[in-house]
């Protein structure tokens, strides 16, 4: 009895790790920015990456936040025809960004170093053309 028990909590276990590092992630089709004085929209399957992996692998920050207007309103649509509204922050001299998205707008998701330095140099390109 012991053993199938032990059994049955390994299988279990190693069902939620295989859910959790298989499970398919959703391609991203399009990503619209608004700011006060730019619109952009990226449909490039290179720039569409670094968004993926800047969304994919955000850091929720504990406790609630009020920060001050986005630089940017992003619009993401998926290949289900999902779309999803966040609030990017970058700061460009530091290359530090975060998200919020718009359906819990007081939760922080930090970006992770290299997903924020990949971001702001992709947008800087944007804002010297």
């Amino acid at each position: 009895m012991k053993k199938f028990s032990i059994l049955s909590f390994s299988l279990i276990i190693l069902l939620i790790l295989l859910f959790v590092l298989v499970r398919p992630t959703q391609k991203i089709v399009s990503v619209y920015l608004a700011s006060e004085t730019t619109e952009i929209t990226y449909t490039d399957r290179e720039s569409l990456q670094i968004f993926e992996d800047a969304i994919r692998t955000v850091k929720k920050v504990r406790g609630s936040v009020d920060v001050g207007e986005p630089t940017y309103r992003m619009t993401v649509t998926y290949a289900n025809s999902k779309v999803a509204g966040f609030s990017l922050y970058m700061d460009f001299k530091t290359k530090d960004g975060f998200l919020i998205k718009a359906s819990n707008s007081e939760k922080m998701l930090d970006l992770r170093n290299k997903n924020s330095v990949e971001l702001a140099d992709l947008l800087s390109k944007e804002k010297e053309d």
